[in-house]
């Protein structure tokens, strides 16, 4: 029996996709219209469950709906053609100005760069005339034109009677007029048929896509549906209120016939990257014409590249991102792909077919890849890009992360949702042994850099953490000690001076330090003074300080397998001479903790940042 190699699956998928690709691709002429056809239908599908709510069939709601986009595209046809067929009248009184114009361009652009070319020519010496030889002059007489008959037979000789010039027209005309009107044939034919039988070819779509699992299959078609009528109606009203302001903004600037470029620049809207441009040239051409300068050229011109970049940047990232869930770069790659494969038509429909290619991966596992590489769902999570980007060494996206972070939540959540799972990743691996020594020290250098300058306390200078500055690995400990030199002028102990009201006590472990650490910098940036002691460093607490000063006591807990029975023993003796304090204990959700006190003190439990400094607020300190 053969064993396959590792390498078949991927071979399989990347034949099956080949495949795939030759399919779309040899069968446009039959799957373009098909498509097209149903994506009107989800469009139409709105109108026609308007009417079915009005107590009509299935059948008089689509027939009713269909009435109804063909009213409106005939008033919108005969709207066009009517102030088309007035702008034809008026085009020979702008044909001086468009000759004149195009005359200066040519003079600025075509008959420079010919002068240029000459110029460079002469000079390198390769301009060079070179008349014709009459031995080539001679070879070019027919043979027979010695015989002196020759030329009256030439003369004389006639071809056959030509065809009837009008029945060739005829034919050209139909020849290039049949297969846009069997295309648009055979779309409205499928639209009408799957108006008709909308609720069964949503059943069909159902069983065919879930099997058995109707559940999963029904989220897939209402997530589609949803996503696919939310981006129509986004563009459809974008578009609507492009060609208003357009429409009003070339009204006021006195160019004529403004109607026909705002319906031209909404509609033509609709085909990406390709069909607003259009529209804008072809105003600014009539613009040029209409005027003997070139202020309304400028000014329309202007008028369309404002409005663009304002709706582009500003209004569809905010509709389109939400209404879809494509990024920005599979919108692009969308439209180059499918309009290679399928042409204008493609270009068309690029972001509904992509649309319903991330639905699909959302909601097959198979095809999960479609989503992660076309969806605007991020591949990795916070916590991932922050593991990712410390191993890289790289604070500056961390850091970039963190402040769009910062903007929604507080940083007792940031620390709760990113740096703690972060760390846990980055714990296992390095169990494992995978990660290398250099990887690292670029990861405690950034995880410093980034938790230093995110709870820098105030007027503290920036500190950029170099290798002879990593102590032993243990980034809580040396963030403490960052921060009492700060405080200090100098190194001093840990626990000089009177203990504060509030007292933050890690076990021994090194999560447990950082944890300790960045709860006392959260408190520091709330105007509020804490001390940060390790379980080890209680012993050497002075008996003379005021032990009755202590208010509040949290005990940073550690992981269950680094618990030390001496430690708890220390920590409970030293909790015995702060009998008024409140103590909190805070475990990690990220692991498994054992409570190291003692059961005969009354304490409360939290759970993570948040809850540690909501518990902390409630105690006036």
């Amino acid at each position: 029996m053969t064993q396959s190699s590792p390498s078949s699956p991927l071979a399989a998928k990347f034949l099956i996709g080949v495949s795939v690709l030759g399919l779309l691709y040899l069968g446009r002429e039959v799957l373009v219209p098909m498509t097209l056809a149903g994506t009107l239908a989800f469009v139409l599908a709105p109108f026609v469950r308007r009417f079915r709510r009005l107590g009509l069939g299935q059948t008089a709601a689509a027939i009713s709906a269909l009435l109804l986009a063909g009213c409106f595209m005939v008033v919108l046809g005969a709207a066009l053609l009517g102030q088309l067929s007035a702008m034809s009248r008026e085009l020979p009184a702008y044909e001086a100005n468009l000759q004149e114009k195009v005359s200066t361009l040519r003079k600025l652009t075509v008959d420079q760069l010919e002068e240029a070319h000459g110029r460079a020519g002469r000079m390198m010496g390769t301009l060079k005339s070179s008349p014709s030889s009459p031995s080539s002059s001679s070879t070019a007489e027919p043979a027979d034109s010695g015989d002196p008959e020759w030329p009256s037979r030439r003369r004389t000789t006639s071809p056959a009677e030509p065809p009837d010039r009008g029945v060739d027209a005829l034919r050209q005309l139909a020849a290039a007029v049949w297969g846009p009107a069997a295309t648009v044939g055979i779309v409205i034919l499928v639209l009408i048929f799957s108006l008709l039988e909308q609720d069964v070819l949503r059943d069909r779509l159902i069983r065919l896509l879930g099997g058995s699992d109707i559940r999963a299959a029904t989220s897939a078609v209402n997530d589609a549906g949803q996503r696919l009528s939310r981006y129509f109606i986004s563009q459809f009203t974008v578009n609507l209120g492009v060609a208003v302001v357009i429409g009003v903004l070339l009204v006021v600037l006195g160019m004529p016939h403004a109607v026909i470029w705002a319906v031209l620049a909404g509609v033509l809207r609709f085909i990406p990257y390709v069909g607003f441009p259009a529209a804008a040239l072809g105003a600014c051409a009539v613009a040029a014409g209409v005027s003997p300068g070139w202020d309304l050229a400028w000014s329309t011109a202007l008028v369309f590249l404002a409005v663009e970049l304002v709706v582009a940047h500003v209004l569809e990232p905010r509709l389109y991102g939400h209404a879809t869930g494509l990024s920005p770069l599979s919108v692009v790659v969308a439209a180059i792909f499918w309009s290679a494969l399928w042409g204008p038509v493609g270009l068309l429909l690029s972001t509904p077919l992509t649309l319903c290619l991330v639905v699909a991966g959302r909601h097959v596992p198979a095809l999960a890849f479609l989503d992660i590489l076309l969806g605007d769902t991020p591949a990795l999570s916070l916590a991932q890009r922050f593991y990712q980007r410390s191993l890289s060494g790289d604070a500056v996206e961390i850091l970039a992360d963190a402040r769009a972070f910062l903007k929604r939540k507080s940083l007792a959540a940031y620390c709760d949702k990113v740096v703690l799972p972060a760390l846990n990743l980055g714990r296992e691996d390095l169990g494992r042994n995978l990660i290398t020594q250099q990887q690292r020290s670029a990861a405690q250098r950034v995880i410093l850099q980034v938790l230093g300058e995110l709870t820098r306390l105030p007027h503290a200078p920036k500190r950029r953490w170099t290798p002879s500055m990593l102590l032993g690995g243990d980034l809580g400990l040396q963030l403490r000690q960052d921060r009492l030199n700060i405080e200090a002028g100098s190194p001093g102990h840990a626990v000089a001076g009177a203990p504060p009201a509030l007292m933050c006590i890690s076990m021994d472990d090194r999560e447990a330090h950082l944890s300790a650490e960045l709860l006392v910098r959260l408190l520091r940036g709330d105007q509020r003074d804490a001390l940060h002691v390790t379980v080890q460093e209680l012993a050497s607490v002075p008996a003379g300080l005021d032990d009755a000063a202590v208010q509040v006591v949290l005990v940073v807990a550690a992981a269950a397998d680094g618990a030390v029975e001496a430690d708890a023993q220390a920590l409970n003796e030293r909790l015995a001479r702060w009998p008024q304090a409140r103590v909190i204990s805070m475990f990690s959700a990220n692991r498994t903790s054992v409570d190291q006190i003692s059961p005969d003190r009354p304490h409360d439990t939290v759970f993570s940042f948040d809850e540690a400094v909501a518990a902390l607020k409630k105690t006036a300190v």
